[in-house]
């Protein structure tokens, strides 16, 4: 059976799935997993990289006011 790695959007996320024909000729499709999971996993158990995500946002809001800039 020949396999190759998908990567397959479904609304909007993407997974992983392994796509090919098994001896009989037919379509074979293997869920693998989301691959924002498969790249966390690989970054922390691979490459050792424990702490790569700060989990701070990546699009803030505008600044808050100042104290002093409120009326009143």
């Amino acid at each position: 059976m020949v396999l190759r790695f998908v990567v397959k959007k479904v609304k909007g996320k993407p997974y992983v799935y392994l796509h090919g024909r098994d001896k009989q000729g037919k379509i074979k499709t293997i869920y693998i997993g989301p691959l924002e999971e498969i790249a966390k996993y690989y970054l922390v158990n691979v490459k050792g990289k424990a702490g790569w995500w700060t989990g701070r946002d990546l699009n803030p809001g505008p600044l808050g006011c100042k104290p002093s800039a409120l009326p009143g």
